[in-house]
């Protein structure tokens, strides 16, 4: 298989994993959107993974531009590595609407095939703590989309609320 396939398959699934995404913010309730209940609200851990998205696409992390209006922190859930914690006295001010971080997600999804071109599958991935190739990186990167939207659609099964779509074909839409 060549290159421009692995990349071809690679951005289909991207799409599907940030169409899920898109998805379950969907249907996130105005009230839990930056409620309590949890260390991290739904939208935190939207915007961390939009960021995270848009970080690891590109060529390093010296390579990376924020999102306009970004909150400062807000990218970190508290990891236990160091580069997954905020600087020290950050404190996160507000939080992002439903709409900026959808739009967020239009953004990656624009430049993905161009993006995707940038560095070559087989070169080093570029993050000194992930000492992999880029397409393990593609693939780590499409399983953090997953994971954390995984956990807001089970944070909404818990409220009672269903009907989410599985994208697979192509990035169509099938519910399950």
């Amino acid at each position: 298989m060549d290159n421009k396939t692995i990349a071809d398959i690679l951005v289909s699934q991207y799409k599907a994993s940030l169409g899920m995404l898109r998805d379950a913010l969907n249907k996130v309730p105005k009230e839990q959107w930056d409620n309590a209940d949890y260390s991290n609200p739904n939208w935190q851990i939207a915007y961390h993974v939009v960021w995270a998205t848009k970080l690891y696409l590109g060529a390093n992390i010296e390579s990376y531009i924020a999102f306009e209006n970004t909150i400062k922190g807000a990218e970190s859930l508290g990891g236990t590595q160091d580069w997954e914690k905020p600087e020290a006295g950050t404190e996160i001010e507000g939080c992002h609407t439903k709409e900026e971080l959808l739009s967020f997600i239009d953004k990656i999804e624009y430049n993905l095939e161009s993006v995707m071109e940038v560095v070559p599958l087989d070169d080093n991935s570029g993050f000194e703590w992930y000492p992999y190739s880029r397409l393990e990186l593609h693939i780590n990167n499409i399983r953090h989309i997953q994971h954390h939207t995984a956990q807001i659609i089970e944070r909404l099964k818990t409220n009672g609320i269903n009907g989410f779509s599985w994208w697979g074909d192509r990035y169509s839409p099938q519910e399950w």
